[in-house]
């Protein structure tokens, strides 16, 4: 994956917007949700797939290219994981497996300790397996020792409630 931008593809776009938003609009779908760095929309060109769009340059998108492309071929790790498909050459867009809405009790017991953002939104459903699509925040200080560890997970739409004693927990 090299760095491939040919200036005269560029100079399409330099003065014409119109060009652009159609080039846009054949590849970027419907918004599907926006975090703290990225937008993240539907792939025109295949339905299984989204586009993640890095707006900070916190490189959030190639710090999940890597994990993947690290963990892809260990099963025990991937199975947590949204498929990663293709990264700009810049790392500012990323293609991914889409995953469908997640209910508490299908996420999973255990997962690996380098997944550290526990929330809800965070994941979602590949078929009947819950993964992790959103894993740019991570630990891995370690990666030869990986655990397994129980994740307390939360979510941002409401409160969660304490099993043990009914109160709310935030």
């Amino acid at each position: 994956m090299g760095v491939t931008v040919h200036t005269d593809f560029v100079d399409l776009f330099k003065n014409d917007w119109f060009l652009l938003s159609d080039f846009a609009d054949m590849f970027i779908g419907a918004s599907i949700g926006m975090g703290c760095s990225r937008s993240v929309f539907d792939f025109n060109l295949n339905p299984k797939w989204v586009v993640k769009i890095d707006r900070s340059g916190q490189f959030d998108n190639v710090t999940e290219w890597e994990i993947w492309n690290n963990y892809k071929h260990l099963p025990e790790y991937s199975k947590y994981l949204a498929p990663c498909h293709h990264l700009s050459s810049c790392g500012r867009v990323l293609i991914q497996q889409k995953t469908y809405p997640v209910t508490k009790e299908q996420l999973p017991v255990e997962i690996p300790d380098f997944l550290m953002d526990f929330k809800i939104q965070n994941w979602g459903m590949i078929g009947e397996r819950a993964v992790c699509h959103d894993y740019a925040n991570h630990r891995f200080f370690n990666p030869d020792k990986i655990q397994m560890m129980k994740p307390v997970f939360w979510s941002d739409c409401y409160q969660l409630i304490n099993e043990n004693n009914g109160q709310s927990n935030q």
